[in-house]
């Protein structure tokens, strides 16, 4: 009976790992999906509203339970598209907050403090941002300043 509830809190866990990792790529799915399940359910409920005949087995007994039915899906693909579409807007940045981490950066200060013995980073100069002062007296000119004189 314990193996059995540990096995299971295993594959639970290993479930949910395999899903959380994988959550942009379903919340991209979501999105398109919802979308067009709004846009179909749009579609059958104004058909039921404006023109039932169209549809068999649509008459004026079941015509306003049907129509509630396909707003009330149409709500749930709405709900279904904006917790997808505000998972997408709030996480899209998320790969590079851990890349950033794996680096070193945004470290607590204690961990900078212990972790800046086992490596040093130098950021490398740019050319152009060098300034060369031969003297004093001189005025510092560049290839363009001809150009642009």
């Amino acid at each position: 009976m314990f193996r059995t509830g540990h096995n299971l809190a295993f594959l639970s866990r290993g479930i949910l790992g395999w899903f959380t990792s994988r959550l942009d790529y379903i919340s991209s799915f979501c999105v398109v999906y919802s979308f067009t399940g709004i846009l179909f359910t749009a579609l059958v409920g104004t058909m039921i509203k404006n023109q039932p005949l169209y549809i068999k087995g649509i008459d004026s007994s079941n015509q306003e339970l049907t129509k509630e039915n396909a707003f009330g899906a149409m709500g749930m693909f709405i709900f279904l598209f904006t917790s997808s579409a505000i998972y997408i807007c709030c996480y899209k940045h998320r790969g590079d907050e851990r890349r950033l981490r794996s680096q070193g950066y945004m470290r607590p200060r204690a961990m900078q403090r212990l972790g800046s013995l086992d490596y040093h980073v130098e950021l490398p100069h740019s050319p152009s941002l060098e300034l060369h002062h031969d003297s004093d007296d001189e005025v510092e000119t560049d290839e363009m300043s001809s150009i642009l004189s």
